[in-house]
C-alpha cells in the first residue's frame, strides 16, 4: 500500500539543503504541506519557489530556544496546525578531543540536540490537542557507536537525541504522539564535501552495500515515519546505513 500524507501540515528543521532539503521533497510529494525552518533564508525560499505552494519558507536559528517558540506559533498561526515534526537541523565540525572548547560544546549541543529537545517541547502540547501526531528525531550513526574520530561533541550530541526520544515516547504515547528516531549512516551530502577522496572510499569499504547513501533514501524512510502506516512504533531508533552499523 502506498502511504500518502494528504491534508498533514508538517515541520521541518535544516530545510535549506541535504537531508532536510530531501525532506521537505519527499513530504511535500506524499501530500503534505512543509513548513521549511532554516537559518539560511534565501536558500530555503529557493527551495519552497522550486517545489511551490506545498512548501512554505521560514527563517529559524534551532540554537535559539526563543526562535523555536516563535517558528511554531508562526506555523500555527499560517497553516493552523502541525501533524508532522521532523528535527532534523545539525552541523557536525570536526573538533578533536583535546582542542575542543566550552564555546564549541555549547554550539554544537545547541544546534544537535538542545534545538531538538526543546522543538519537541513546544510542538507537543499543539500534537496532544489534536488528538496525536509524528516526531522524527535525526541522530547519526555517531549516535548509536561513536563511529567517528574528531567528533567527540557531534557524537554526544547525537547518543542524547537517541536516549531522550525513548524518555518522550513513553511520556506522550498516552497522547497519540509517536516519538521516533532515525539514525542514518555516511550520506552523500555537503558535510562530505571536505573529505578527500580516499578517505571516502575508506568508509565506503566498511559498507556493505559499499556506497554512501542518498539524502533522498533516508526521506524515503521518514516520510513513512510520519505516515498512518507508521503506528505502533515509538521510541524507535530506525538504522538506515547500508548495513554499516548492524545493533
Amino acid at each position: 500500500m502506498m502511504f500518502r500524507l494528504n491534508d498533514k501540515i508538517a515541520l521541518v528543521t535544516g530545510a535549506a539543503r541535504g537531508l532536510g532539503a530531501a525532506c521537505a521533497r519527499a513530504l511535500a510529494g506524499q501530500g503534505a504541506l512543509v513548513a521549511a525552518g532554516d537559518v539560511d533564508f534565501d536558500e530555503v525560499s529557493r527551495l519552497a519557489e522550486e517545489l511551490g505552494p506545498a512548501v512554505r519558507p521560514y527563517k529559524v536559528d534551532v540554537s535559539d530556544v526563543g526562535q523555536l517558540h516563535k517558528l511554531v506559533e508562526e506555523v500555527v498561526a499560517d497553516l493552523s496546525r502541525i501533524d508532522i515534526l521532523v528535527n532534523n537541523a545539525g552541523i557536525c565540525p570536526r573538533l578533536p578531543f583535546e582542542e575542543s572548547t566550552e564555546e564549541d560544546w555549547e554550539h554544537v549541543m545547541g544546534v544537535n540536540a538542545r534545538s531538538q529537545y526543546f522543538l519537541t517541547q513546544a510542538v507537543c502540547p499543539i500534537m496532544r490537542r489534536q488528538g496525536g501526531g509524528r516526531i522524527i528525531n535525526v541522530a547519526s550513526t555517531a549516535g548509536r557507536t561513536g563511529t567517528f574520530a574528531n567528533a567527540s561533541i557531534y557524537s554526544g550530541t547525537k547518543g542524547a537525541v537517541v536516549m531522550f526520544t525513548k524518555s518522550i515516547a513513553r511520556e506522550v504515547a498516552e497522547w497519540g504522539i509517536l516519538v521516533n528516531c532515525i539514525a542514518p549512516g555516511v550520506m552523500d551530502t555537503d558535510l562530505m564535501a571536505d573529505l578527500p577522496e580516499e578517505k571516502v572510499r575508506a568508509i565506503c569499504d566498511q559498507i556493505p552495500l559499499k556506497r554512501l547513501g542518498r539524502p533522498d533514501e533516508v526521506a524515503a524512510f521518514i516520510a513513512f515515519m510520519a505516515s498512518d502506516e507508521c503506528s505502533y512504533a515509538t521510541g524507535a531508533t530506525f538504522d538506515v546505513n547500508g548495513g554499516w552499523i548492524m545493533l
